[in-house]
């Protein structure tokens, strides 16, 4: 009949592969967890320049659009008159309607 003495050692060389197993793995998941943190950090600096080009974008798009406009009212104050009057009797009824 086997002692306890010969069972207990291979439990504890169980235990220990299972501890250093354990432990491989949780290293191998705190690089990656590393790696993919500064892939986010990467990619949210380059959707930040993204995000800042595309508002200058479109803030000099709207500035063009703006001066645009100003210009024809400059140059046809009548029909921009005529425009907004109409416009806003459109609106109004819309809105009257609902």
């Amino acid at each position: 009949m086997a002692n306890v003495r010969d069972m207990k050692q291979p439990l504890d060389e169980a235990t220990d592969g299972i501890a250093a197993a354990a432990h491989e793995t949780a290293e191998s998941t705190k690089e990656e967890l590393q790696r993919l943190r500064a892939k986010l950090r990467a990619n949210g600096a380059q959707l930040e320049d993204d995000l800042r080009d595309a508002g200058t974008r479109f803030a000099e798009g709207a500035k063009k659009f703006s001066d645009a406009a100003v210009e024809q009212v400059r140059e046809h104050p009548l029909a921009a008159f005529g425009i907004a009057f109409a416009a806003g009797v459109v609106v109004s009824r819309w809105l009257r309607g609902r």
